[in-house]
């Protein structure tokens, strides 16, 4: 006689049933009552759970007291070892700063991990992260919330979609392996938003499908340090290179423990300048004794934007209210401002080698001698007809079409012509640091669209792009911010615009720099 097993769901005895397709004994569950049968269950395997209501593990809690005003956050997949080469180093990053490690424990289901085979279960996270890990959400700051208790899937295209009110006014930290930053617009009498991912701390540990190839390649060994200071924060991130060294700031960690002055950097990259209007603390804190440039001491400096073409710009045609200011104030003098630019270059570049993007600023010079009369205003007759000339004589047909001089560049090299550490980019140039490309302005995308960080993230080259005063990381393109104040006559009531330069260190990793509160760290 075949002994009756009991039902998963009620734990009464269970019937014999006809058989499945399969051919299997199929084991019924049911009661009658008034003559209507009532079904409980049926099921060819009685011993397994109740489809739909497997046994789900319970996440475990794991919290962690704030006791330092330097935090590292990063992310620890489960079921998964670290990176014992960054993890190494991120402690003796740690140990160095007197800066307190907070590991986010993320959870992936990937049943083809060596690590998880003969596992039954896959909620465990390696022993190294362990003292470290936090899954509550944490108020670091008035102004930073990290998202500790949210788990995003490892493999998200855009991790931080749909985050940008879950904190209300404040900044947010979301751990990810994943590296992306978004500037979230909020009202010009505050600072923007800023919510970053951390990078991880594991290795890769992902399936073999299109989404799991995706996030394997897009895998970052990284961290978010978090500098409290009073009523604001510091945040910038430590980016890994493979076998887990990483540079902060003037200072190189590796993973044998050692720490060691970084040397110099290949380039920094500023946000869009705009000589015109550069905000002056900005200025000093970047240029000035123990400012940014001094630190990194970097071999190249790539300016974008850096003429403002406030005399000509295209956006004041019809406004004469505007045209009265510009007259009082001497600012509608084409010639003087253009050469104010290049002596603030020279000044600034000192006998670093420097280079200037073609931006869509500079090009305002072009667009005013196409489309004025110098007939129409005497005060830059004299400079117009001197440019035109020189724009006539340069022209000429190509393969592609009509080649013109770009006006900017004429003058840049004419004023400063014994400066041969300084170079005017034309727009088809390419410049190459270190395996990424600083000649995009950003302004323009592929195949003639507008270009956005989207866009040119998926030309397939490392960039660092600027244009947008609005700084952010999507993919393999690094985006800038301005070098101006954050409100300016045309910007609206409601803005994202965030003091930020880029830097690229030795290692080939690349750098925001975001100045808050007079300095780019505490």
């Amino acid at each position: 006689m075949v002994e009756r097993p009991t039902c998963p769901r009620c734990g009464k005895p269970m019937y014999r049933s006809s058989r499945a397709q399969s051919g299997k004994l199929r084991w019924r569950c049911a009661t009658k009552k008034n003559g209507v049968e009532t079904l409980c269950y049926q099921t060819t395997d009685p011993s397994k759970p109740v489809r739909g209501k497997q046994n789900i593990e319970r996440m475990p809690e794991f919290k962690a007291p704030i006791v330092s005003t330097r935090i590292v956050l990063t992310w620890a997949q489960n079921a998964t070892p670290v990176h014992k080469g960054f993890w190494a180093a991120l402690k003796a990053y740690a140990k160095a700063q007197s800066a307190q490690l907070m590991v986010m424990p993320g959870r992936y289901r990937n049943p083809t991990s060596m690590w998880t085979a003969n596992d039954e279960s896959q909620l465990w996270w390696a022993d190294e992260v362990k003292p470290y890990l936090c899954n509550q959400r944490k108020k670091l700051h008035p102004h930073l919330i990290f998202l500790a208790d949210v788990n995003t899937q490892p493999t998200a295209v855009r991790p931080l979609s749909g985050f940008e009110g879950l904190t209300h006014a404040e900044s947010g930290v979301l751990g990810h392996p994943k590296l992306q930053l978004e500037c979230v617009p909020t009202p010009q009498q505050r600072l923007p938003k800023v919510l970053t991912t951390t990078g991880a701390v594991t290795v890769p540990n992902y399936t073999d499908s299109k989404a799991g190839k995706k996030g394997g390649f897009h895998h970052v060994h990284g961290a978010v340090v978090v500098e409290l200071d009073g009523s604001s924060f510091h945040l910038r991130h430590l980016n890994a290179r493979s076998d887990g060294a990483f540079i902060d700031l003037d200072r190189a960690y590796y993973p044998d423990g050692s720490v060691k002055p970084a040397g110099p950097y290949e380039a920094v990259v500023f946000g869009d300048t705009h000589v015109r209007f550069i905000d002056k603390a900005l200025e000093q804190a970047t240029f000035g004794p123990k400012g940014l440039v001094e630190r990194l001491n970097p071999k190249a400096l790539v300016f974008h934007d850096l003429l403002d073409s406030y005399a000509v710009n295209p956006h004041h045609q019809l406004k004469p209210f505007i045209a009265v200011a510009k007259r009082r104030a001497a600012y509608d003098d084409v010639h003087s401002e253009v050469l104010e630019a290049c002596d603030w270059l020279a000044n600034h570049a000192g006998k670093r080698q420097a280079y200037v993007v073609s931006s869509n600023h500079n090009d305002f010079l072009a667009r005013w001698l196409d489309r004025s009369d110098w007939r129409l205003d005497p005060e830059n007759a004299e400079f117009y007809l001197e440019t035109a000339l020189h724009l006539v004589r340069s022209a000429k047909m190509s393969k592609s079409g009509a080649v013109i001089a770009d006006p900017f560049k004429f003058w840049g090299e004419r004023l400063l012509k014994g400066a041969s550490n300084i170079r005017f980019l034309g727009r088809s140039e390419s410049l190459n640091i270190a395996g990424v490309e600083c000649s995009l302005h950003g302004d323009q995308g592929p195949n003639g669209a507008r270009g956005n960080r989207t866009n040119l993230s998926k030309i397939g080259a490392k960039t660092i792009v600027g244009h947008s005063h609005t700084p952010g990381i999507t993919e393999g393109c690094y985006q800038t911010g301005t070098s101006t104040p954050l409100q300016l006559e045309y910007t609206g009531s409601v803005g994202s615009w965030l003091n930020c330069h880029a830097s690229l260190d030795n290692m080939g990793k690349r750098h925001l720099h975001i100045f808050v509160s007079g300095g780019f760290w505490r």
